[in-house]
């Protein structure tokens, strides 16, 4: 849908948040910020992260140096601690489509 606005002109400016910035003004949001910076460019809209103060790292030189979150899978697979999604071991072949 972001692609499909931005390619109609519906879409004049993009903010986002971010996690944390590196030193040279890189930085790292949750998923789907990266597919809007991309977008934006390739569409001429303006892109800005607004975050405050505390998300600077001055530690971090770059973006390669932003830890990336990763959650417990349970937090997809499980609902009030009741397991919502089929189990798969790592060796399971995903079925053919």
């Amino acid at each position: 849908m972001a692609a499909s606005l931005m390619e109609k002109g519906k879409i004049d400016i993009i903010f986002t948040g971010a996690d944390r910035i590196a030193s040279n003004g890189d930085s790292a949001n949750k998923i789907g910020t990266y597919m809007l910076a991309v977008l934006a460019k390739h569409h001429n809209v303006p892109f800005y992260i607004v975050a405050p103060r505390s998300t600077f790292d001055l530690k971090i030189k770059s973006g390669k140096q932003i830890p990336i979150e990763e959650r417990k899978p349970e937090e997809v697979t499980h609902f009030a601690g009741i397991a919502t999604a089929l189990k798969v071991s790592k060796s399971t072949t995903p079925p053919s489509m």
